[in-house]
C-alpha cells in the first residue's frame, strides 16, 4: 500500500524536473543549462535528477520527447477546409499561428533549438529529427491541400520547407524577444508567389473535383521570387 504513494512522488518529481529543464533549455539552450541550475530552480537535489535521468542528455531527450508528443498531437488536420486557395491559405496560416502561440516553449525547443543545436548527443538529435520529419510531412500535406498539389509532391515539399524555415526563424528570435509572434503576412504573400512560379493556379483555385480553375499565376504578386532548393 505504501508503494503507490512513493511512485506518485517519483512521478511528480520527474515531471517537476522536466518542466523546469524544458523552461531553462528553451530560454538558455542546452549547453548553457546545467544540472545545478535545474536543481536550484525545481528545488530537488542533484542526486534526484541523476536518479531519474542519469545525465543531462537524458533530461534533454526526455524534454524533447514530451514536447514532440504534445506538439504533434496539437497539429490541426492536414486537410485544410475552404472553397479556394484564399480561404484554405487563411485557414492554414491561422492554424499555424495558433499552434505556435499555444505551445511557445515546445516550438522553440524543437524548431529553434533543434536547428542550431550541435552540443547534444545522437539520441537528442535523433528526437529532434523525428519531430522535424513528422512536421515536414504535416506541412507538406497541408500546403498540398491549400494549393491542390496532389500530383505535384515536389512543389508541395518546397512550399512546406519554406514555411517551416520562416517559422524556425521566429522561434530563434524568441531567444532575444520572448514576446515575438509568428507573422503570417509574409507567408500569405510569398507562398502563392512560389506556387505561381511553378505554374500552380493561385486565384480562386477550387477544391479538387470542383468547377473550373483560373489561369496559372494570374493573381500572383510580382515579387521576383526565385524559389530556393529545399534542404
Amino acid at each position: 500500500m505504501r508503494q503507490a504513494p512513493a511512485q506518485d512522488r517519483g512521478a511528480r518529481s520527474r515531471d517537476a524536473i522536466l518542466d523546469t529543464a524544458g523552461e531553462l533549455m528553451s530560454r538558455h539552450g542546452y549547453a548553457a543549462t546545467s544540472i545545478s541550475m535545474i536543481s536550484t530552480a525545481c528545488g530537488l537535489p542533484v542526486s534526484s535528477i541523476y536518479w531519474h535521468f542519469r545525465s543531462k542528455e537524458g533530461i534533454y531527450v526526455a524534454v524533447l520527447e514530451r514536447a514532440t508528443t504534445v506538439l504533434l498531437a496539437a497539429l490541426p488536420p492536414a486537410e485544410v477546409p475552404g472553397a479556394d486557395v484564399t480561404q484554405r491559405l487563411d485557414a492554414f496560416l491561422s492554424n499555424l499561428a495558433g499552434a505556435f502561440r499555444q505551445h511557445p516553449r515546445g516550438v522553440q525547443l524543437l524548431l529553434g533549438l533543434g536547428v542550431v543545436q550541435k552540443d547534444a548527443g545522437a539520441a537528442a538529435m535523433a528526437e529532434v529529427h523525428r519531430y522535424r520529419d513528422a512536421l515536414v510531412a504535416w506541412a507538406r500535406n497541408s500546403v498540398s491541400s491549400v494549393f491542390a498539389l496532389r500530383d505535384r509532391p515536389e512543389v508541395a515539399d518546397e512550399l512546406a520547407r519554406f514555411t517551416l524555415r520562416m517559422t524556425s526563424g521566429t522561434a530563434v528570435a524568441r531567444w532575444f524577444e520572448p514576446d515575438v509572434v509568428l507573422e503570417t503576412e509574409p507567408l500569405r504573400v510569398t507562398l502563392p508567389a512560389l506556387a505561381a512560379h511553378h505554374g500552380v493556379p493561385v486565384r480562386g483555385t477550387p477544391v479538387e473535383g470542383g468547377p473550373g480553375e483560373d489561369a496559372p499565376g494570374e493573381d500572383a504578386p510580382a515579387l521576383g521570387v526565385t524559389p530556393g532548393t529545399a534542404p
